[in-house]
């Protein structure tokens, strides 16, 4: 069995010392993350991790030696905090990546990527200074959070962005729908007989979900950094704490004739301003039948996760689906987001007008020992 590491209180303590001023941070689960470094997290039947917490700072290593990236072995950091920018603890810091990056080495890594949280099922990437050099407000679900200074300090350690990632906000959803409108109804003419489009709640995700498992695998398999999961651990990240989010006014399905899924693009309210309504819900509990309607206008949709059968990618389909949400949404929300989306995926024409961009990093080094044997 592989050994799995225990974490400390202190490892916890780290993150909650970082924002005890922070009105936006979401918290920390600790009993779930502590349930993650267990051995019933399916991940260790091959992967290994590693952690430390000493010094105001933390981290998580993590290495599957059946994930492989562009033909390199790969390791992954992640629940990765600091106490704070101060020289000692930077000090502290660098030498706890050191460790680290010994030990990816030790496992037969030659690079690097993160923040990555055991895979990219969970939460990876970081938040980076939009483009007018800050980062304000609250955070939404799923979304990357962490003081501006992080970007810099993993430059510092020799760490450069991979990918860039943006949510690109539009703030005139009415008036985006009404132009989806007419390129919409010719969408549905055109495929009038071959796809039926229907709304997506909690519900039809969660008696769908034997079907969605394999389908999502092979959805999403060419995505970078991706790895299977266990049927387990999808019905952890995505059984019914993530479907009693979801809109059900708005999340769309499409199933062909035959009546297999051809795809789906979930969308959630953007629940942030209950952080600063004083409505005590952690992020766990919140449930769209609850908490969607005590939220302030304007409202926003969050376009999350698009996704199509391989065998109907020629379809039109995301571009349906895309016009079919917005105008779902449009009387329900007056702001609407493609969220976390890659840079280089076409997606991005998703909510083009968008007057607020936030943008994340995902950060690579390649480690020394492979670089030498490059050289």
């Amino acid at each position: 069995m592989n050994s799995i590491p225990e974490l400390s209180d202190e490892f916890f303590r780290i993150a909650r010392e970082r924002y005890s001023d922070d009105a936006f941070w979401l918290g920390e689960d600790e009993a779930a993350v502590r349930r993650q470094f267990n051995t019933e997290n399916d991940y260790f039947r091959t992967g290994r991790a590693w952690a430390e917490a000493a010094d105001g700072c933390r981290l998580a290593g993590f290495f599957n030696p059946e994930q492989r990236i562009h033909d390199e072995a790969v390791a992954y950091f992640g629940f990765w905090e600091n106490s704070g920018d101060h020289d000692s603890v930077l000090n502290a810091q660098r030498d706890l990546f050191a460790r680290f990056e010994r030990w990816a080495a030790g496992q037969g890594a030659e690079r690097i990527y993160g923040p990555i949280n055991f895979n990219t099922y969970g939460p990876y990437r970081l938040r980076l200074a939009d483009e007018q050099g800050g980062m304000s407000g609250p955070v939404f679900a799923g979304e990357p959070y962490n003081p501006l200074s992080y970007g810099e300090q993993l430059q510092a350690l020799g760490y450069d962005i991979h990918y860039r990632y943006y949510t690109r906000i539009n703030n005139n959803l009415p008036a985006l729908a009404q132009q989806m409108e007419k390129p919409l109804a010719q969408a549905l003419q055109q495929l009038q007989g071959e796809f039926v489009v229907s709304r997506l709640d909690g519900d039809t995700w969660m008696n769908n979900l034997p079907e969605l498992y394999p389908l999502i695998d092979r959805m999403f398999r060419q995505n970078f950094a991706y790895s299977p999961i266990s049927e387990a651990q999808f019905i952890a990240a995505c059984g019914e704490p993530f479907a009693r989010k979801l809109c059900p006014q708005s999340s769309v399905l499409v199933r062909h004739k035959s009546g297999a899924i051809a795809g789906f693009f979930l969308c959630y309210p953007d629940y942030s301003p209950l952080q600063v309504t004083g409505l005590s819900v952690k992020a766990a509990d919140i449930r769209f039948d609850q908490h969607a309607a005590l939220l302030p206008e304007p409202r926003l949709a969050l376009a999350k996760t698009g996704a199509i059968h391989p065998d109907y990618r020629q379809a039109g389909l995301f571009t349906l689906m895309s016009m079919q949400l917005t105008c779902w949404a449009a009387p329900h929300y007056q702001r609407v987001a493609a969220a976390l989306v890659r840079e280089d995926n076409p997606s991005l024409r998703y909510a083009h007008n968008g007057e607020e961009v936030r943008v994340y990093g995902l950060f690579t080094k390649q480690l020394a020992s492979a670089a030498a044997q490059e050289g």
